[in-house]
């Protein structure tokens, strides 16, 4: 099998209380930041939160562009690479995850986007925006007496801010839809993302929730457009994809980690979902999924 290098996993150098953050400017755009174009993953959060500028991105194998008033948010172990920049204003801010509380867990795990990326309002830029720079202050400010507790109350007040701006565009197009099918859904995106490994039958998620299986699933459907075992699907063969691009692990090894036990079921499940074999994949072979 051909010598792969693994997944770069940038970690935690040269922080603050858990906090990493940088202006953005035309002089610290030709730095790397914690960014570059080779393909990577953080063990943190981190979010962009452009003025002015363009950032084209690839996350998770989609391409998303960045342009003026945008926001966007960066799960742990999500690859991406930066593949143009040329922003001119702007921030950027890194974060360890245990600066979350289970509540603010909760809410970005139920989130019904893959991807957290907004363009939000001139108004709502300038409340995020100013409320940066005075963390930015506090961060560079080595005399301020109380600065990592001031940094650990600042950081999750921000992403409080900037998820309530989030959801409230996410919310906007669910408004002919029940509070309760979408709550439900969150509900069943956020068990998805912390258990994809371990479980792997809508009856499953549907015990841990209470409900029926053909509840959960018609409920889902009409929020998603597509029912529980096609995001099931999704979820682990994203991160089977991501083992594949980038680490040395056997086909078997990745069926094993991933919860399956029979690597040919794991590989016709991948070729189904992905219209491509995982042998054909890792070679870097693209196509567009029939599932």
């Amino acid at each position: 099998m051909q010598n792969r290098d693994k997944i770069p996993i940038y970690s935690k150098e040269d922080w603050l209380s858990g906090v990493y953050i940088k202006q953005i400017t035309p002089d610290v755009v030709a730095k790397p930041l914690y960014e570059s174009g080779q393909p990577h993953r953080h063990d943190f959060y981190y979010c962009v939160l452009l003025e002015k500028g363009e950032m084209e991105m690839e996350v998770d194998f989609k391409k998303i562009r960045l342009t003026d008033h945008s926001l966007f948010i960066s799960y742990p172990g999500q690859i991406h690479r930066i593949i143009s920049l040329s922003a001119e204003r702007g921030w950027f801010l890194a974060f360890e995850t245990s600066m979350l509380n289970e509540e603010l867990k909760n809410v970005l795990d139920q989130c019904l986007s893959e991807i957290i990326h907004i363009v939000i309002s001139s108004e709502q830029f300038i409340y995020l925006s100013s409320f940066i720079q005075h963390l930015y202050r506090v961060y560079n400010d080595g005399d301020l007496i109380f600065r990592s507790n001031i940094i650990q109350a600042m950081t999750p007040a921000f992403l409080y801010q900037a998820m309530a701006i989030y959801l409230i565009v996410e919310r906007s197009g669910f408004t002919t839809l029940r509070a309760r099918s979408v709550e439900i859904t969150r509900t069943f995106r956020q068990l998805l993302r912390r258990n994809y490994k371990f479980m792997k039958r809508p009856s499953e998620f549907a015990s841990k929730m209470n409900v029926t299986v053909s509840h959960l699933n018609d409920t889902v459907r009409s929020v998603t457009g597509f029912p529980v075992t096609y995001c099931i699907h999704q979820e682990v063969m994203l991160e089977a994809r991501r083992l594949l691009f980038h680490s040395d692990l056997t086909i078997k090894e990745i069926a094993g980690d991933l919860g399956y036990d029979d690597e040919k079921y794991f590989m016709r499940l991948f070729t189904k979902v992905v219209g491509i074999s995982p042998g054909n994949f890792r070679n870097g072979t693209q196509t567009t999924s029939s599932y």
